[in-house]
This record gives C-alpha cells, sequence and structure tokens, in this order.
C-alpha cells in the first residue's frame, strides 16, 4: 500500500469516528420515525436585506447550542456565503462567540441553505417566512434511515418580539404538522453587548 493510498485510508478512517458521533448526536436530539415535512420557503428571499443583527426569541433546547442566553447573530455576506457571528452567555452566565457558515445550495432559492454548525454534519436552515425588518421564521431537519431530528426558529430584530408574530411563526410550523410544543423562550432580559465582534 502506497504512503498516498495509507494516508487516505486513514484520513478516512478518523472522519468516520468524527462524523458518525456527530450524526448520531443530531440523530438523538428530539429524533422521530418520520421523512422532513416539504415547507414552502420565502419566495424571493433577498440574502442582502436578511444580513445584519437577529436575536433568538424561540427555539427548542439544543446540546450542540452553548449559548444559553441573550443570544444574537450577526449575518454578513461575503458574496459566497453567509458568516454567522453568534454571542451571548452559556449556562453559568460566561461571555460565549461563535462562528458559523451558512452556504447557499442553489442561486434560485436562497431561502435555503446549509450550515456548519454542527461538526460532520451539514443540517439546512431554511428561511420560511421574514419581513427582514421584524421577524424570521426559521426551520432545520435532517431524515437519515427514517429517523427525523427537526429544529424551529423564531428569530426578531430586537430582544423582544410581540406574540401575534411569535405565534404566526408558530402557526406556520404547526401547519406542516411540526410539533411546537418543545419551543421555549430564550432568555433576553438585561442584557448587553458581550464581545467585540
Amino acid at each position: 500500500m502506497t504512503d498516498k493510498l495509507l494516508n487516505a485510508t486513514i484520513k478516512t478512517s478518523k472522519m468516520k469516528y468524527v462524523v458518525y458521533p456527530c450524526l448520531l448526536a443530531w440523530l438523538s436530539v428530539g429524533t422521530q420515525a418520520a421523512s422532513c415535512p416539504i415547507l414552502k420557503l420565502k419566495q424571493q428571499f433577498s440574502i442582502d436585506k436578511y444580513m445584519g443583527v437577529w436575536y433568538e426569541i424561540q427555539a427548542q433546547p439544543s446540546i450542540f447550542q452553548t449559548i444559553k442566553s441573550c443570544l444574537s447573530s450577526t449575518y454578513t455576506w461575503d458574496g459566497k456565503d453567509v458568516q454567522v457571528y453568534s454571542e451571548g452567555l452559556d449556562s453559568k452566565g460566561a461571555p460565549v462567540l461563535t462562528k458559523s457558515t451558512l452556504k447557499i445550495v442553489d442561486p434560485q432559492n436562497p431561502a435555503h441553505m446549509i450550515t456548519n454548525f454542527v461538526p460532520g454534519v451539514q443540517p439546512p436552515f431554511d428561511i420560511v417566512d421574514t419581513d427582514y425588518l421584524t421577524f424570521s421564521c426559521a426551520h432545520s431537519c435532517l431524515s437519515v434511515v427514517g429517523i427525523k431530528t427537526e429544529f424551529v426558529f423564531v428569530y426578531a430584530r430586537n430582544r423582544s418580539l410581540s406574540q401575534d408574530i411569535i405565534q404566526h411563526c408558530r402557526a406556520i410550523f404547526k401547519s406542516y404538522d411540526i410539533d411546537v410544543s418543545t419551543l421555549v423562550s430564550t432568555p433576553q432580559d438585561g442584557c448587553h453587548e458581550h464581545t467585540d465582534l
């Protein structure tokens, strides 16, 4: 076996040890035996209008999200990908700053993106509805061998959002038989900017 082939084999084996546990962990969170729903995404989605700061108002608890309160994300478009810088506080109140990338899969459907937020997995990040100025309803779902893991998010341009708009997002998700009972509010009270981006 040549050195090149041996190195490639070792690299592939190492990748399996990284990817498979991450995939299993991702699929172990809120999994159901089903396929992902096909949602109608935001029509004529403008990536430029979507850029800027978004605050997480509601989401399901996730082991992958180290930021537990005061979560804000700054989206910037570099002409190829969307860079997302998120900041807030962890469960002990310590400042956290993370970075992830959103990739547009189809330029004709920019509301459908994939993210590298979970190492070794590329879950989708879909914008279901937004007015760009006030709110955003986002969805993520993976289905592997009939096992589905699904997350939904409600974002706002400010640290608070009116209940009628929150219910608007929840109603959209429910119309696709998505369980919104596990959605919880992300604490945004008493927050200030913790990290210079």
